[in-house]
């Protein structure tokens, strides 16, 4: 959306709760996407922005993707007890190098082996850069 003054008017984008996030219902009924919201990003913030501000985690279910999620709020929840309990500054506050490295992503693959194979897969060779593994013949 055009940047405005106001204190969050710079970077919006189009789609949001307003629109309910460019949902494609055509796209979802044919099963082309299955949200209806194109994009992972957009899916996520989605998601995010319709819990509301609390959420029960209780009842999540995280896979080996949302291992950044899990780690992200130990590491929030333990700098903020050592903050209130020790008066411990939280870890990127003097030092905003301890974040370098710390990324997500996403892939789209036309792979026909069961989702979890390709994800290990793709996982080792993002950790273990090389030679593609050699693939057994179908």
């Amino acid at each position: 959306m055009p940047n405005t003054t106001d204190w969050l008017g710079r970077w919006r984008m189009a789609d949001s709760e307003a629109n309910d996030w460019g949902m494609d219902r055509e796209a979802q009924r044919t099963n082309q996407i299955y949200s209806g919201i194109d994009g992972i990003h957009l899916q996520d913030q989605a998601i995010t922005e319709s819990m509301g501000p609390i959420v029960d985690h209780t009842f999540e279910h995280l896979g080996p993707s949302d291992q950044m999620i899990t780690r992200t709020r130990r590491r929030l929840l333990m700098a903020a007890r050592a903050l209130r309990d020790q008066g411990t500054l939280p870890p990127g506050v003097e030092d905003g190098g301890v974040y370098h490295g710390a990324r997500s992503g996403y892939f789209v693959s036309d792979d026909q082996r069961a989702w979890r194979e390709v994800y290990d897969t793709r996982l080792a060779a993002a950790l273990h850069p090389g030679p593609a593994p050699a693939r057994a013949a179908e």
